[in-house]
């Protein structure tokens, strides 16, 4: 616990460096939209976008995983009722291999 506190503090202060030294006013333009803010906005703007498209990418991905997964534990659950209910009814009578002995 403490070692993630620690590495999100030092993260952090990282980001309060850059963001310090990268405080250039700067124009970004695209297509007929214009801003003008500081880099270190910008790039993290960008880094941010990045991640939620990052996010949405898998998604789809995450949410068929976890159907499959919860199929998977209802089948389980349906076949060790199953068992249960055979095992309750008592050995049932099989052919021994191997003859009589």
């Amino acid at each position: 616990m403490q070692f993630f506190l620690i590495l999100a503090l030092v993260i952090i202060l990282a980001l309060v460096f850059f963001a310090l030294q990268n405080s250039t006013v700067i124009t970004l333009t695209f297509l007929v939209w214009e801003y003008t803010g500081s880099l270190a906005f910008i790039i993290a703007l960008t880094f941010a976008a990045g991640i939620l498209t990052g996010i949405l990418l898998t998604v789809p991905s995450w949410w068929r995983k976890t159907r499959a997964y919860r199929a998977s534990r209802r089948r389980l659950k349906e076949l060790e009722q199953e068992l249960s209910r055979a095992g309750q009814e008592g050995p049932r009578s099989s052919p021994e291999k191997g003859g009589e002995g």
